[in-house]
């Protein structure tokens, strides 16, 4: 597997079959921070990647900006959120957390068999 696309899009559609079952419109919330959390840890993967063949001061200079830039954008969607829809934090949270979890796993099994040669 090349990409991380299949396991984004069959955590999204679990998150709205779950939707559809419950009838809990705030698992929208799930969704946007699941979406959020991945693209979070693609934007670390990206950059760590970029930095690593960077001198030591570039590097950090680049992995500080990025970590920023990364918490603002999380920031932002968290204060929208609570300013429309203030009942979708918890699942929002949730949904990052998920979200992250689920990609850093698949990062490091791509990793580790990009490793091995298979």
């Amino acid at each position: 597997m090349r990409s991380n696309t299949v396991p984004l899009w069959v955590g999204t559609a679990t998150l709205f079959i779950g939707i559809a079952i419950t009838g809990r419109k705030e698992l929208l919330g799930a969704v946007v921070g699941y979406w959020l959390g991945f693209c979070n840890s693609a934007w670390l993967y990206r950059d760590t990647r970029r930095s690593v063949n960077l001198e030591m001061r570039q590097a950090i200079s680049r992995m500080r900006r990025s970590f920023f830039a990364r918490l603002g954008v999380v920031t932002m969607v968290v204060i929208g959120m609570a300013r429309f829809q203030k009942g979708w934090l918890p699942d929002l949270a949730f949904g990052i957390a998920v979200g992250l979890l689920v990609s850093l796993v698949f990062y490091v099994r791509r990793h580790m068999l990009r490793e091995r040669g298979d």
